[in-house]
Parts: C-alpha cells; structure tokens; sequence
C-alpha cells in the first residue's frame, strides 16, 4: 500500500476503443501497488482500475 501526496487526476480506460476516463483522487487516499518502473508506479484502487502514476506523488 501507499499514499498520495496530494490530490490527483489520472486518465483510465478500461479497454482498447473504449472511452478514456479520469479519475480524480484525494490526498492521503491508499493505493495498491502493484509494479515499479524508474519514475513511475502501477497502482490500483479499490475499484480495481489501473493506473501509472508519477513516483513523486506517492508516499509508500
């Protein structure tokens, strides 16, 4: 698990073709996460959407 650092909005799209979706989140909010890369985290919420997301607005 770890935290955002502050409030964020990430684009989702849940498959290939379909709409992409944002999703707003808040600070302090938990994720899961699932993969790190050099600058960025895979997370997942509690809806089970994915998400990259830059590692300096995570705390983990």
């Amino acid at each position: 698990m770890a935290t955002l650092k502050q409030d964020s909005t990430l684009k989702h799209q849940a498959n290939l073709g379909m709409e992409v979706e944002e999703v707003t989140f808040t600070a302090g909010e938990e994720i899961t996460l699932l993969k790190e890369w050099s600058d960025y985290y895979l997370v997942k919420n509690d809806a089970g959407q994915m998400f990259n997301i830059p590692k300096d607005q995570v705390r983990s």
